[in-house]
Formats: structure tokens, C-alpha cells, sequence
């Protein structure tokens, strides 16, 4: 590639993003509370926060892996890998530790990664309007 600047990568989920979960995280806990389930109301809060360490953490390693000039796709994918692995892991711990309730980090967890799919298409889609 030839420029004369450095190559701008939009990475990561918008702030909005994090502001949306956390209202929809006390949503939850306190409609779970009311009800009666305030456990599957924090176990929602874990999956969401499991979600938001796994953004921060892919962010991290994207910016890593450019800021190394030459990245390496096999060590990207690899690491990738790895973190998807440890956050899946203590997800399905706590599925298993708090049986029924437990489903609630999973959906946490699908929640945000939902919530973050979309943030991060809408700009491009409207960038497809535009043409």
C-alpha cells in the first residue's frame, strides 16, 4: 500500500454500546429481583461483563497485532482462539455451578455480542446507502 499516512482502522464497539448494556443490565437485575430470581438477574450481569472483557480483550489484540507492522494471522487466530476459550470456559462454569439459573450468562453473553454486532454494521450499512 502506498500513503502518506498511516492506515486507520475502526476498531472496537461504540461507547453507545456499553451505555445500552449497562441500562439493560439493571433492567434485568431489578425486573429478576422483583420477580423473585435476583440470581439469574446477576448471572445476566456476569454473561454481559464476560462479553464486555471479551470486546476489550479482542480490541487489545487487534491493535497489538497492527501496531506489530507484519501481522501474524496464525498467531491472531490463535490467540483469538484461546481467549474465545477461556471466556466459554467460565461461562459454562457458572452454567454448571447454578444449573437453571445459570442459562442467564449464556444469554448475557449472546446479548451482548448481539448488541455489539449490530452497533458495528450500522455504520457500515449506512455507508452502503450512501453509494
Amino acid at each position: 500500500m502506498s500513503g502518506t499516512g498511516p492506515l486507520m482502522v475502526p476498531v472496537g464497539t461504540p461507547r453507545r454500546v456499553f451505555v445500552i448494556v449497562a441500562v439493560l443490565g439493571g433492567v434485568v437485575l431489578a425486573g429478576a429481583s422483583v420477580l423473585g430470581h435476583p440470581l439469574i438477574g446477576i448471572l445476566f450481569l456476569v454473561g454481559l461483563a464476560l462479553g464486555t472483557l471479551n470486546n476489550v480483550l479482542t480490541v487489545r489484540s487487534i491493535l497489538k497485532h497492527i501496531s506489530a507492522g507484519d501481522p501474524n494471522r496464525k498467531q491472531y487466530a490463535k490467540s483469538s482462539l484461546v481467549r474465545l476459550g477461556y471466556i466459554s470456559l467460565f461461562a459454562l462454569v457458572f452454567v454448571a455451578a447454578f444449573r437453571r439459573d445459570g442459562i442467564a450468562v449464556l444469554a448475557g453473553l449472546a446479548i451482548f455480542h448481539l448488541l455489539a454486532s449490530v452497533a458495528s454494521a450500522l455504520p457500515v450499512l449506512k455507508e452502503f446507502r450512501k453509494v
